[in-house]
């Protein structure tokens, strides 16, 4: 069953989020329910033996991976060792993305993008000793959240820990309750009404080719995408916050943003900050502290281009999502440049008039990038 994707689907959340609502506003705390909760949405949107079984070997793969590296943390194993570890924590991505491909073999797994990331992540917090105990359980519950097991957002290790231990009154619990309705209503708006309108009444009635089709996909499938996935990221964080974990934010109003560098900033945030924290920041790092490059700004290219494509590839790889990626590796670049090299840059996104010519700019940039990713060029 597809998670929020109809009427079923909240039917059955209603009914196992009532006794957290109780729980909560009496005070209780939701770690214990929340495994259970779990447990039975998992049990809801994997609905097939064949979905339930490669579940079950995706958790106890990555679990026993998860135990290795906290074993393996405390005797202070080599940088090649824990790149074995990753690799084998991508492996089960890589192998789906690459089946996808393969002419008459029909395969899906659903949400192992996102289950996949918050595996890596939670290694790259053990190495990096930010993990003081390494608990089986608590594991499990963060890679295989109900709420956000199929499109996100994509949570932190370590924040979403913390979230489970931490102790919610029940005046704090009301007003998570508050926000998390408030949050699958307007969610529900965006993704069932508005979603639906502009497909319905926008992208199907498009005419068949010439100009205006082109114009109108390239702006209606902009703002499909829009509603569509921000929909969804509010309804999951809306449901995380009744189980009491504050999921983090994916959108902050990104068509207002000035430049690309602030757009990544404010579209798909989960993403785009762990791709951040995770690839960027540490291929830099890499790069100034080994000195592969004679100029610094380099690395910050390069950085920008392996993220980005990177980011292109987690979606599939076929053409368009690694024309996507290297499209957006570009754009960022060429922000980077113009940061770096021409002063009068960050002065005229100061400016009212200059500002509103760049946003829309941005916009324009950002929605060809969709066209891409819709695979409609390619």
């Amino acid at each position: 069953m597809t998670p929020y994707g109809g009427l079923t689907f909240f039917c059955v959340l209603a009914l196992v989020l009532i006794p957290a609502v109780v729980l909560g506003l009496m005070g209780r705390g939701l770690r214990r329910y929340g495994v259970l909760a779990t447990v039975a949405l998992l049990l809801v949107i994997f609905d097939t033996a064949h979905a339930r079984l490669l579940l079950l070997i995706f958790w106890v793969w990555q679990l026993a991976l998860g135990g290795l590296s906290a074993a393996l943390h405390r005797r202070s194993i080599g940088r090649w060792v824990r790149g074995c570890l990753v690799a084998l924590a991508l492996l089960p991505l890589a192998a789906f993305k690459i089946a996808a491909l393969l002419p008459g073999l029909s395969v899906s797994f659903l949400g192992i993008s996102y289950m996949t990331f918050r595996a890596v992540d939670a290694l790259l917090d053990v190495w990096d000793g930010k993990v003081e105990r390494f608990s089986p359980l608590d594991y499990s519950c963060f890679l295989l959240f109900a709420p956000a097991v199929s499109s996100g957002p994509l949570d932190r290790y370590r924040r979403f820990v913390g979230d489970l231990y931490r102790p919610v009154s029940g005046s704090e619990y009301a007003e998570l309750v508050r926000d998390g309705v408030w949050r699958v209503m307007t969610g529900c708006l965006y993704y069932f009404v508005f979603g639906n309108l502009i497909w319905h009444f926008w992208l199907e009635a498009l005419p068949d080719g010439g100009a205006g089709y082109w114009i109108g996909y390239f702006y209606g499938y902009t703002f499909f995408m829009f509603f569509n996935f921000a929909g969804y990221s509010r309804m999951a964080i809306g449901t995380a916050y009744l189980l009491g974990i504050r999921l983090p934010e994916n959108f902050n109003r990104p068509f207002r943003s000035v430049d690309m560098k602030e757009f990544w900033a404010n579209w798909h945030i989960s993403l785009s900050s762990w791709l951040r924290d995770r690839v960027y920041n540490r291929f830099c790092m890499a790069a100034i502290r080994k000195k592969w490059f004679r100029n610094p700004h380099t690395s910050a290219y390069l950085a920008n281009l392996l993220t980005m494509t990177l980011m292109g590839l987690w979606h599939g790889l076929t053409p368009g999502y690694l024309v996507y990626g290297l499209y957006h590796g570009a754009v960022l670049c060429g922000n980077e440049l113009l940061d770096t090299r021409w002063k009068a840059f960050k002065k005229l996104k100061k400016r009212p008039l200059p500002r509103a010519v760049m946003t829309v700019v941005t916009f324009h940039l950002f929605a060809f990038g969709l066209l891409l990713f819709s695979g409609q060029l390619l």
